[in-house]
């Protein structure tokens, strides 16, 4: 049998044995989520036999419990919500009788759920100066 506090600033800190932790859990899949004050009195004199324990403890545990399990499932349903993957490739050419460089960009949509993809070109094609005497919109 393990009992653990710590003992901090704020006086000692509960470390639930395995037998504990093992009960509470399965009270929870049994749909327990916020125990009554009779309930959690009942619990932590169950709980107590297998360690030291408090009523607080009790309390704090499935309050935990349940915010951390709605954490998880908020995380699952914006990793299934996630919008699609969008590719963007710059292809580079050489053209023409000076070997100009021509550029040209692709764009791929990836949709998570389907697996298909879609993809388009923009077909405008310009050269660009390195060192342009005129920059553009000046």
């Amino acid at each position: 049998m393990q009992v653990d506090m710590q003992t901090g600033a704020g006086g000692t800190r509960w470390s639930p044995t395995q037998e504990q932790i093992g009960i509470l859990e399965m009270m929870y899949r049994g749909g327990m989520r916020t125990p009554n004050a009779q309930q959690i009195e009942q619990i932590t004199a169950q709980l107590g036999k297998y360690g030291k324990i408090e009523g607080k403890n009790v309390f704090y545990w499935f309050q935990n419990h349940k915010a951390r399990e709605r954490q998880k499932q908020k995380r699952n349903s914006l990793v299934l919500n996630s919008p699609p993957i969008t590719t963007i490739t710059l292809n580079t050419r050489e053209d023409g009788p000076y070997k100009r460089k021509c550029r040209s960009w692709s764009i791929e949509y990836i949709e998570e759920e389907s697996g298909s993809s879609s993809s388009f070109k923009e077909e405008e094609t310009r050269t660009l100066e390195l060192f342009p005497l005129h920059p553009e919109g000046r």
